[in-house]
């Protein structure tokens, strides 16, 4: 029954050809890790340059930017609806990648969107050329070292030191996808299909329904629009709690979000505490601690870039004297102009400006507002 429907026809005729070669036991990748998030290099179609992609479990799909897939003259094979964390939606084209080579490591065959870019998305200022999604990575084994910024891939085993602590995690997907899911307990309450999301750069968000199960436990509300996915972004109410989390036999106390877009992830700002082991094989990820797990809490203010001479504001907290949307004139006497020279300027860089105490907003009828944000 599954065969009759005609995106499932589609897509088991796109993932047919994938597969890997591997020349030894194992390959490593070195990565860069920036703003959170395990950008790597590879080159395609067999081509000399390199581009850059987000390492990304929780994409269903590989994706290339569509004017390099033009270039490389990627063929459309069929359309389909594709969407993000943040809810939004698109029909993305859909054509092969011949080849995908990590240095002497090479995947075959690998569907892939052609990947529009929304205007306000972050992505491409890490990595303007798209995104390596779970239908490569399933094709292997990955071993994540974010000490040592590595990705060691094998269709083997992994070899432990038996002498350093681990905790095994089952893992499944859905059928066709290659994208991890887990169960977890907050507080001894079960959370199911939260996505292991090599491609988020937050901790651990699930779905707004679950606050009142934890309704004694003090809250801080947010309401959100600064996290832009590939499409862009989508306002959110965040409900935050400081919750002990228990994943397999590993539990510690870390801020969770409960959020009104009925998503369930956990991303790096979690996951970089460990060196993390894959195992596709099996359907099991170990975790082995490197440090201590700490996510710093939520900033209680985000602005954004209206023009070159407005603020507008994309975070703040609920019921506070500047609301979602607001128009700025000046943050501490400043326009935007005066802070960041270009979008990509501001996503890498809004973190160092707003590491203040206080902040003096200035709202276009001249009424100032200082803002604590410590």
């Amino acid at each position: 029954m599954l065969l009759t429907n005609c995106n499932t026809v589609t897509q088991l005729q796109l993932e047919a050809a994938a597969n890997v070669k591997m020349s030894q036991r194992e390959h490593r990748i070195p990565f860069v890790y920036e703003k959170d998030l395990i950008l790597i290099d590879a080159q395609l179609q067999g081509k000399t340059s390199k581009n850059r992609f987000i390492f990304d479990t929780a994409a269903f799909n590989s994706k290339v930017e569509y004017n390099l897939a033009e270039t490389l003259e990627l063929v459309t094979e069929s359309k389909q609806n594709n969407g993000t964390a943040q809810g939004i939606r698109r029909t993305i084209e859909m054509t092969v990648v011949d080849s995908i080579q990590f240095d002497e490591l090479d995947f075959y065959g690998i569907a892939a969107g052609k990947l529009k870019y929304d205007a306000k998305s972050y992505s491409p200022c890490v990595a303007p050329d798209g995104i390596i999604g779970a239908n490569l990575i399933k094709l292997a084994n990955w071993k994540v070292d974010y000490q040592r910024k590595e990705l060691i891939v094998s269709q083997e085993d992994f070899q432990f030191d038996e002498n350093l602590p681990k905790h095994t995690v089952d893992f499944y997907t859905s059928f066709l996808s290659g994208i991890p899911k887990i169960d977890i307990e907050i507080e001894g309450v079960r959370i199911k299909n939260v996505l292991f999301d090599l491609g988020y750069n937050g901790g651990l968000v699930i779905p707004e329904k679950y606050a009142s199960e934890f309704s004694t436990i003090s809250s801080r509300t947010y309401v959100d629009q600064s996290t832009s996915g590939i499409y862009g972004s989508n306002r959110d109410t965040l409900i935050v709690k400081d919750l002990q989390v228990k994943i397999s036999d590993f539990s510690t106390n870390i801020p969770v979000q409960f959020s009104s877009l009925d998503r369930a992830l956990l991303g790096n700002d979690f996951l970089e505490h460990f060196t993390i082991y894959l195992d596709y094989t099996r359907e099991k990820i170990i975790l082995q601690p490197t440090e201590n797990v700490h996510i710093e809490k939520e900033k209680p203010f985000i602005p954004g870039i209206l023009n070159d001479s407005l603020w507008i504001v994309n975070r703040c907290i609920e019921n506070t004297q500047v609301k979602i949307g607001d128009t700025l004139q000046t943050i501490n006497g400043l326009q935007p102009k005066d802070v960041f020279t270009s979008h990509c300027d501001y996503f890498l860089n809004l973190s160092a400006f707003l590491q203040k105490d206080t902040l003096v907003l200035e709202k276009l009828d001249r009424q100032k507002i200082s803002l604590v944000l410590k």
